[in-house]
């Protein structure tokens, strides 16, 4: 088995109700959600610092499904989900006004009220989006959204849910290395986010080059 986390267990029964609902919220599809989770609690198993501690394993955690989130998210046509294709997914919890609402908020506001919901400062906040920390208290203003944290704290998963994912993840554990997979997983993720900056690239080239053959 490869090196993991040394309190990986403690981090995973205390965080991975909040990581599911999380991955849920930003996601909006239960069963890519979880995949996300995976991954997630991957990028915490491989940690540089096997004896991180809760605070650093906290941010790297949600740091990381945030992260794999957008990754997710920009690859993912961005409609947001109607009623009807959440109730086709036979969620675990009921649809209700707040959950539809609530996937209806851009990515970046949905992130912000969960962590903040889940007790996450805002310079925290800001440090986990990339953003100043006014803009995180911008992000984190009461949506007035009844029902709005009961809805996020029903996405959680459920305790089937993070039971298999458990054993999915000691079952990788058990057969890779956990750092060089997260290494080629962000290294692959790096590529896709700048493969439509280079895509602009080549055509703004070609677009000179024809100019310059006219000009010629």
């Amino acid at each position: 088995m490869s090196q993991i986390c040394h309190h990986f267990e403690t981090y995973y029964e205390a965080w991975s109700a909040q990581i599911g609902a999380l991955c849920f919220l930003l996601t909006g599809h239960r069963a890519d959600s979880r995949d996300v989770a995976f991954q997630t609690f991957l990028r915490l198993g491989g940690a540089k610092d096997p004896e991180i501690g809760e605070k650093d394993a906290r941010m790297l955690l949600f740091g990381s499904a945030v992260r794999l989130c957008d990754d997710y998210y920009l690859k993912k046509l961005r409609k947001p989900h109607s009623r009807k294709t959440l109730e086709l997914q036979n969620l675990p919890f009921p649809v209700t006004d707040a959950v539809c609402m609530l996937l209806r908020l851009p990515f970046k506001r949905r992130a912000a009220l969960a962590l903040s919901h889940f007790g996450f400062s805002l310079q925290e906040i800001a440090q986990l989006l990339h953003i100043r920390p006014d803009a995180a208290e911008k992000l984190t203003i009461d949506p007035q959204i009844p029902g709005w944290q009961e809805a996020i704290d029903s996405m959680a998963m459920t305790e089937d849910e993070a039971y298999i994912l458990n054993d999915r993840i000691y079952e990788r554990f058990a057969v890779r290395s956990v750092s060089v997979e997260n290494f080629i997983h962000d290294a692959r993720n790096a590529f896709d986010r700048a493969l439509p900056f280079f895509a602009l690239a080549v055509l703004a080239l070609f677009a000179l080059a024809i100019g310059y053959v006219r000009q010629g």
